[in-house]
């Protein structure tokens, strides 16, 4: 073999090793590998730690879209809480409503911990989403009705606030989420559960 031909095998040789080591990495400790065992329960035990973890987030007023069309991407971190960040990801002003979408960012490690989920995950995989329990009061105390509403993709919620609403935000006002149910987990080595003790007890 030539030392041109050795040459291009070994690159070839390299390129593979690298593609490999990135698919393990990508599907097993990057954190969308990571959450995506934990909720099919592959390699992991789940355990039910909290259920209906109730949150109160204030909306700033300079985050609001009150312009016609006016969306802004925001990502703010407005509360942490169970090794979960909690962003407001954008606010949309679709004319109709404004329209306020929140997600979730657990903070996984490979071994063990716990995080928020809106929903409830079941031994077969599958989830089941509930709510959304949601109460909006602006600063007085004042209850403000909301329309539109969802929750997903991933670990996120979301809703619309009607322009016959929109003086009830001028000046900010209060999410209560009542979703959010507390997860722990802890990776299994040879069908035992490492971190047992300190994790679930």
């Amino acid at each position: 073999m030539s030392t041109g031909r050795k040459w291009a095998v070994m690159i070839i040789a390299v390129i593979i090793v690298i593609l490999g080591g990135y698919r393990i990495y990508a599907l097993n400790y990057s954190d969308e590998g990571i959450m995506d065992h934990v909720f099919r329960h592959e390699g992991y035990a789940v355990n039910l730690a909290k259920e209906k973890v109730p949150v109160k987030i204030f909306v700033k007023p300079e985050w609001i879209a009150f312009g016609h069309d006016e969306r802004k991407d925001l990502k703010v971190e407005v509360l942490e809480l169970n090794h979960t960040r909690i962003l407001l990801d954008n606010v949309w002003n679709r004319g109709n409503d404004i329209y306020f979408s929140f997600e979730a960012f657990p903070g996984w490690d490979h071994r063990s911990g716990e995080f928020m989920y809106n929903g409830k995950l079941n031994p077969d995989g599958s989830v089941t989403t509930q709510g959304p329990n949601l109460r909006l009061t602006d600063m007085s105390g004042q209850e403000i009705p909301f329309g539109q509403s969802g929750q997903g993709p991933g670990i996120s919620f979301s809703f619309g606030i009607n322009p016959e609403y929109h003086h009830l935000i001028r000046d900010g006002f209060y999410v209560q989420y009542s979703d959010f149910n507390v997860y722990r987990y802890a990776k299994k080595i040879n069908e035992e559960w490492l971190g047992y003790d300190s994790i679930f007890h």
